[in-house]
């Protein structure tokens, strides 16, 4: 198929969310294990996916929605959808919304895929878009994801505690934010020397400390 690239990284691009990937995320969605730590569960339908991405086209400048292609290597790229990340409840005057990301194909997990994603998607939102600060939010055994976020320059702000039901049980939430100062020296040094950020030690201990619960 055909897919229309927004922007370019060095494993992924970020590109137009169409209808025929729906075929790969309703595997991964009643799987469970790809979309675990978000708000999707089985049965996840077609029918749920079309709406959902119609409804993207309808709220456009409020849910801004990407799909993630990991680059296939090859003389000539090829392009492998394997999640999809976005702003969603952009709103102004506060210039703010909210991100999250699904990394739904196990291939492409553990190998900077979501950061370099989150990293593009960050740039949309300060430079394109236009806001202010964004905002998002773990369940507090995603150590993975909170160490994603930390990467990109997001800090932590908050925690709802016993906020969220997880397999039989109340777990906590944590908060964090970012704003165009804390993301901006992250990307450039990303595009000056084509590496993406790492964990500190600091921060390591600051994801573990986070999620020891």
């Amino acid at each position: 198929m055909e897919h229309y690239i927004a922007y370019e990284g060095l494993l992924v691009s970020l590109a137009l969310m169409q209808k025929e990937y729906g075929k790969d995320f309703l595997r991964w969605a009643n799987e469970r294990e790809g979309v675990e730590g978000t708000l999707q569960r089985p049965p996840y339908t077609w029918s749920n996916w079309e709406a959902w991405v119609a409804a993207l086209d309808r709220n456009k400048g409020t849910e801004e929605v990407f799909a993630i292609l990991l680059h296939e290597p090859g003389e000539k790229r090829v392009y492998r959808y394997v999640g999809h990340t976005g702003i969603h409840h952009a709103r102004w005057p506060e210039g703010r919304g909210t991100t999250g990301s699904i990394i739904g194909d196990p291939s492409a997990r553990a190998r900077g895929c979501g950061t370099e994603a989150k990293l593009l998607l960050l740039r949309h939102a300060f430079l394109v878009m236009g806001l202010r600060k964004v905002t998002s939010s773990v369940k507090a055994w995603n150590a993975r994801s909170l160490g994603h976020l930390i990467k990109c320059g997001y800090k932590i702000v908050g925690r709802y505690r016993e906020h969220t039901f997880h397999e039989g049980a109340f777990v906590d939430e944590i908060v964090l934010e970012v704003f165009p100062k804390d993301w901006k020296p992250i990307w450039e040094a990303y595009r000056a020397t084509g590496q993406l950020p790492k964990l500190t030690d600091e921060q390591r201990t600051l994801v573990a400390c986070e999620t020891s619960v």
